[in-house]
Parts: C-alpha cells; structure tokens; sequence
C-alpha cells in the first residue's frame, strides 16, 4: 500500500519541478524563447506576403491569357462551322452562364443552332424509373429505335433521332417523339426544332441523395451523351472548370472514366474559359473529321485543347 512518504515526496517533485521551470523560463531561457518566437512570426508574416504575391502574380497572368484568347478567338473561330447544324442539350444542373458561353462561341465560328433542349431533373429520377422505361418502349417504334435493350438507353436514343439529322426521325414521327417527352416533363424546348448534324450537351454537377444514386444519374446523363454522339456526326460534352464540389458527382469525369464512351465522345471540362470555348468548335470539327478527345484542364483530361486549333 503506497504510504504518506510516497505522496509526499510526489507532491515535492512536482512543485520543485515547476520551480525550476519559472526560474529558466523567467532567466537564461526567457530570451531565447522570445527571439524564437518573434523570429518565427517574422518569418510566417514575409512567407504570407510572398505567396500573396504570387497568388496575384498568378491571377493577372490567368486573366491575361483568358483576354488574349478571347481576342484570338474572334478571329479564330469565325466560319469554322458555317456548314454546321448543332443541337445544344442542357443536362440538369448546368450554369446558364456555361450555355450562354457555348452558344455564344458556336454562333461566333458560324455554326446554326437547330434546337435548344433543356433534360429536366424526371430524366434522372429514381422513382421514375419505371416510366422512362415503359415511355421509352412505346416511342422507340416512331423513330425506328430498336426496343431490344434498356428503357434508359432507348429514350436517350429517342431524343437523339428526334433532334439530329443521321438516320435520324422526320416529320411527325420526331415531333410526337418530342411531344411525348415534352407532355411527360422530361425535357423542354421552344417550338421549331431543326435537325442537327452534331450535338453539344452541356453538363452540370450531380446532386442525387447519396453517392450510389449520383453514380447511377451521371451515368444516365453520359449514355445520354453517348446516344447523342452516336446520332448524328458526333457530339462534345462540356462542363466549366473547377473543383468538383463536395457531394456532388461530374458527368464529364463520369464519361471519361467509361473506356467505351471515351473512344468515342468527346469531353471539354473548361467551357466557362475562353480556351474551353475553341475546344467545343475545335471539337466539333474532330467529331465531324471521326475523331475525339478529352480535353480541359482536370487531371483525367488528356490534352489543354485540340491539336487542330493549332493549325
């Protein structure tokens, strides 16, 4: 059993302890201590100062590019897609700004836009499953989609012969295919849709309930994208540039990580940048020419702009 001595001597220690280190810290210690430290805030003070530097050094260097393709893309990209019809697609959760940006620049290189399709948030719904399904089947029939695969995969096909000119639907068939969709809140459009020999689908982020459900609706949108390249002469998927946001999933890095839609689609992740726009015409022109590419600034892309922009 530890005795009172025990304690005793304990309760000594530790104050004799504390003695000695006020007596250092309040003499032969108390100067170094403070140099140090005062040395270490001087330090951490010219550190923030030289990255301030560098981060503004970065920001006017990034705006300059930006101002300078902008220009270069006003004598660039005019004429480029004169003999080009394009659909534009808006998936759900795409920023106006990146439409008007896409639109801008494909009316900029010439180009004629056939019809503006909006995909509304139902295209994506769990718990509309079974209707895309069933509606899909029964449309499948008026613009000669073949019925012997997924509800998913055929009502992507349906828009895509709906809107673009390759073995595409004409007349009525198109027009009550679009009808359909239409009266069945799963896309919007104005009135007099023009078929398109190619396609830009402009992406947004994902925001489903939970990681599993976001895969599952990115994946939808990127075969949304597919059936549209493979409807017409091609199609470009865009996205703006940036951090992909917490809880949300990309369909841009979506498509790229799917080795089979990659050989085909192209992707642009920096729609919102000056650059990211020449990619879409220069894109465009790859897809119509039966090449594609991956292309933008986020790690998985392969190269900042198409090689043809270069010539």
């Amino acid at each position: 059993m530890i005795d009172f001595r025990y304690h005793l001597v304990s309760i000594v220690s530790i104050f004799l302890a504390l003695a000695v280190g006020i007596v250092l810290g309040a003499g032969p210690l108390k100067e170094d201590l403070g140099n140090t430290l005062t040395s270490e805030v001087k330090n951490l003070r010219t550190d923030k100062a030289a990255l301030r530097t560098q981060l503004d050094q970065a920001d006017k260097a990034a705006t300059a590019r930006d101002e300078f393709t902008a220009a270069s893309n006003r004598t660039l990209l005019p004429g480029r897609l004169a003999e080009t019809t394009t659909a534009i697609v808006v998936l759900p959760g795409a920023d106006q700004d990146a439409v008007k940006a896409t639109t801008d620049a494909l009316t900029l290189a010439g180009a004629k836009i056939g019809s503006t399709i909006t995909v509304q948030e139902k295209w994506i719904d769990p718990d509309q499953a079974t209707y895309r399904s069933t509606l899909g089947q029964q449309l499948a029939g008026q613009v000669g989609v073949p019925v012997d695969q997924g509800g998913a995969d055929v009502l992507g096909q349906v828009l895509a012969r709906s809107i673009l000119a390759k073995a595409g639907a004409t007349g009525n068939g198109a027009e009550a295919a679009l009808g359909a969709m239409r009266t069945g809140d799963l896309i919007k459009f104005s009135d007099g849709v023009i078929p398109s020999t190619v396609a830009v689908v402009v992406a947004g982020p994902v925001t489903g309930a939970n990681q599993q459900t976001r895969t599952t609706q990115a994946e939808a949108l990127s075969t949304l994208a597919g059936a549209l390249d493979q409807g017409g002469a091609g199609a470009v998927l865009v996205a703006d540039s940036g951090p992909v946001a917490t809880g949300t999933t990309s369909v841009v890095t979506t498509a790229r990580a799917d080795d089979e839609l990659s050989k085909n689609l192209t992707t642009v992740d920096d729609v919102d940048l000056p650059m990211g726009q020449a990619s879409v015409v220069f894109g465009l022109l790859e897809q119509e020419a039966g090449k594609s590419g991956q292309y933008g600034l986020a790690a998985d892309a392969t190269a900042a702009f198409p090689q043809l922009a270069t010539k």
